[in-house]
């Protein structure tokens, strides 16, 4: 059952608190039960809107939230801020000015909370193996994870769509509905209105049978990360010694370079630039000017290039 303990064991309560509030049916719950939390415990509760220009109803989006934000006693930050779209769609461009709202807002342990569900996680490991991604993709999005200096905590990981849909319903509490929401041509609606509805019928409650898979990919690829870094922790960073790469299994040196891309916070390259990277330093006799590069289509994590120096390869951000 869906209730403000749910969420309790995911925050800090010495910590101000924001929710992502878009006055839709998902954020409407999550500061609903944070409210409800704060009835319990003494929290600085504080929710942020964020206006993106992107609908004709975006002012009245802006002003039911600065109703209900007012009736339930919530200090409401607005910003605005235009969406301009850079090779990633739109959907990225929108996603990317939020995170940067957030950071500028947040201060150093703060909490920002979003309204992602096991829905939408099932939703986005869908669209990563569709775009080829690898078994770390499988894992979906992260729980809690760093946004500058503050924390991003998605605490209704693991509640339905039809659950957040039912407590909404019992308590009777407005929201709005963005009519971009079932607009096709963006991947994520064609999987929510045409896709899903399919499986659903055939397979009962499947997004929670992924993210069942998601869970399990987590634990193993934690427990093999564990093991690479414990076996071959000198080779892994972002300076290589090549001859000691080129004595281990090619599996395991593409495995050395996803974890050391990674410890790097650049985007992840995919297998066919992995296996690009691979014929370049170990396969071929490389020189000072050899150089792979890669970028993400969405352009949320930062390009990356390796090249030799002095018999070390170099990971950089491009």
């Amino acid at each position: 059952m869906l209730n403000s303990d749910l969420i309790s064991n995911t925050l800090d309560f010495k910590q101000p608190i924001y929710v992502a509030y878009s006055g839709g049916p998902d954020s409407s719950a999550l500061l609903d039960l944070c409210v409800k939390l704060k009835e319990k415990k003494f929290i600085n509760l504080s929710a942020i809107h964020i206006n993106h220009k992107l609908s004709e109803k975006c002012s009245d989006w802006e002003k039911h939230c600065i109703s209900v934000c007012k009736t339930l006693d919530v200090n409401l930050i607005i910003e605005s801020t235009k969406v301009i779209p850079d090779g990633g769609g739109l959907e990225s461009a929108a996603r990317k000015a939020r995170y940067k709202i957030f950071q500028n807002i947040l201060n150093k342990n703060d909490q920002i909370l979003l309204g992602h569900h096991s829905d939408d996680v099932a939703e986005t490991i869908i669209m990563r193996i569709l775009r080829g991604t690898g078994l770390d993709g499988i894992e979906g999005p992260a729980k809690k994870r760093n946004i500058g200096q503050a924390k991003l905590i998605r605490p209704l990981l693991e509640v339905s769509k039809k659950e957040i849909m039912k407590y909404l319903n019992d308590n009777k509490i407005d929201y709005i509905e963005d009519d971009s929401n079932t607009d096709l041509k963006f991947d994520r609606n064609f999987l929510r209105h045409k896709v899903f509805p399919l499986l659903q019928d055939r397979w009962n409650d499947f997004p929670k049978r992924i993210n069942s898979l998601s869970s399990i990919a987590k634990e193993r690829n934690n427990n093999y990360k564990n093991l690479v870094n414990d076996k071959y922790k000198n080779l892994i960073g972002n300076k290589i010694n090549l001859n000691d790469l080129k004595k281990i299994p090619k599996s395991m040196v593409c495995d050395v370079l996803r974890y050391s891309i990674k410890e790097s916070n650049i985007a992840m390259p995919n297998s066919k630039i992995l296996q690009e990277i691979y014929k370049t330093f170990i396969v071929s006799n490389p020189g000072s000017k050899s150089l792979v590069s890669w970028s993400r289509a969405d352009k949320e994590e930062s390009a990356g290039m390796i090249k030799l120096n002095d018999g070390f390869l170099i990971i950089s951000k491009k």
